[in-house]
């Protein structure tokens, strides 16, 4: 009872829950909003997550390269005993916040999606999530001004949003929502936008196309594929390109025929 005390103290006589508290009490199937109707039950349900510490799927991140800290343990101080366990930094890109930035079309959607974030699991295999925590409203206190797009320019002068920037292999790896949005307002119905996916066309521009167009409600107007010589012979069925040996000729010898013909073959694969 000391933990819910904490949790949904008694004010002017009466306990009330707050409204994230509503959505946990949901998750737990309790239809009540009157924290003085809960069952002794219910009310351990609502105040104990049971983490299973061996299941935190969640990481520090940062942007020293340090490769010590991929592996390392924490907890070991007198005040965390028997809290000790292995874990890592990430880089700050491979965040999975990076992603959720990247995605948000709102800060009324980018509170929703850090709030669903899931850090854990229980003893029960359920899953533990920023809001069950209660820090899905203060993680959106830290993000609120990330949400706002940086405005460069190029070296001709040109306007440039620089804005998020999740890996592809591990996220979408697509620039934000948001930027493309603001973007496509600023330059009118007859201006145009570019915009960039990451890594390969196997990878970025799948994800652009399945999951950033998907969220946003955008569909381009054309594509655009950077690719070289090589990467076109390479890919449309040249020789085997192996490090530490020679290159083959074909990829030393500039013949139109055989670019001709990978270009027909990459068309037909991708």
């Amino acid at each position: 009872m000391a933990l819910w005390n904490r949790l949904v103290p008694i004010k002017n006589g009466v306990r009330t829950f707050s409204p994230i508290m509503f959505k946990r009490l949901k998750k737990l199937g309790i239809n009540k909003t009157d924290p003085d109707s809960l069952s002794s039950n219910e009310i351990s349900k609502f105040v104990r997550l049971n983490f299973d510490k061996d299941t935190i799927t969640w990481q520090r991140v940062m942007d020293t390269n340090d490769r010590f800290l991929r592996k390392i343990t924490i907890g070991q101080a007198q005040t965390e005993i028997d809290h000790a366990r292995e874990c890592q930094f990430d880089i700050s890109v491979g965040s999975e916040i990076m992603a959720i930035l990247a995605l948000a079309t709102s800060l009324k959607d980018m509170r929703e999606r850090l709030g669903n974030i899931v850090v854990a699991s229980d003893k029960e295999e359920n899953p533990i999530t920023a809001d069950d925590l209660g820090v899905g409203g203060a993680l959106t206190v830290l993000m609120k001004d990330t949400i706002k797009p940086n405005l460069m320019q190029t070296l001709e002068g040109t306007p440039v949003f620089v804005h998020a920037g999740p890996f592809a292999n591990i996220a979408h790896g697509n620039s934000s929502i948001i930027a493309d949005k603001i973007a496509l307002k600023m330059v009118g119905e007859n201006g145009f936008v570019i915009t960039e996916a990451g890594f390969g066309a196997d990878i970025g521009m799948e994800k652009f196309f399945n999951i950033k167009c998907r969220s946003s409600g955008l569909v381009p107007t054309c594509a655009v594929i950077v690719a070289t010589i090589r990467a076109l012979k390479m890919h449309g069925g040249g020789p085997k390109v192996v490090a530490g040996t020679p290159l083959a000729e074909e990829y030393k010898t500039e013949i139109d025929d055989i670019v001709i013909c990978n270009i027909n073959v990459n068309y037909v694969i991708y």
